[in-house]
């Protein structure tokens, strides 16, 4: 049986259509899943929780409801997985349990510019095997929760800027990558197979013939 996960991808022009293409496709090469799609998290009180068991979060809104935060917090909570990408943390500012959900919120970024991605270990049981590569995206800076794990930094003066991290809240899995404002970095190869790795992660998944796949 398939893995169902829900994708939430939607803005106004942020991200972009392209992105969140590369995104639908990146995630479909994925063996054993079934995406379904839904254009906000208003959808998610009104469906069956344990329908799905991971959610993938690739929007930029400025408001949510109590109901579809209520029900984002529980399903997390309660062992559901959860991939957040790029301007997902830029969005519902107001809503400080959110953060607490995704371990950290957007601060700012520069401009549109070459950076570099380093992974903190070549041996990440999550991540092994993606080296460190370059994009041209915006570099987003967040006030973060310092105990995530952290699994690739871009270096920033004597810094290190968190770029993707994982965290458990409750009995769910959290992965967060800040990569994303351009179509190119969305087809990135190192970029989807962080993507692939980290909805795996975060779905339990990441073992048996499958995981084996996305190597």
């Amino acid at each position: 049986m398939k893995t169902s996960v829900l994708l939430i991808s939607d803005g106004l022009a942020h991200p972009s259509l392209l992105g969140r293409f590369w995104l639908r496709r990146g995630l479909a090469a994925m063996p054993g899943y079934h995406f379904r799609r839904v254009a906000s998290l208003e959808a998610l009180p009104g469906l069956k929780a344990e329908s799905f068991r991971g959610l993938v979060l690739y929007i930029h809104h400025e408001n949510i409801s109590p109901a579809a935060l209520e029900s984002l917090e529980g399903f997390v909570r309660q062992g559901g997985g959860l991939l957040a990408v790029h301007s997902a943390s830029a969005s519902f500012k107001q809503e400080e349990h959110y953060f607490a959900i995704l371990g950290g919120s957007f601060r700012e970024h520069g401009p549109i510019e070459p950076f570099q991605v380093e992974p903190v270990t070549p041996q990440d049981e999550i991540f092994h095997g993606v080296p460190a590569f370059s994009v041209t995206d915006e570099l987003y800076r967040h006030d973060y929760d310092p105990d995530n794990r952290v699994h690739f930094y871009t270096p920033v003066g004597e810094e290190r800027e968190p770029v993707v991290w994982t965290r458990r809240y409750g009995q769910g899995r959290v992965c967060y990558c800040a990569l994303g404002h351009t179509a190119a970095t969305m087809r990135h190869p190192q970029v989807q197979r962080i993507l692939q790795r980290g909805t795996a992660w975060t779905c339990g998944n990441l073992s048996g013939p499958d995981a084996a796949a996305l190597e």
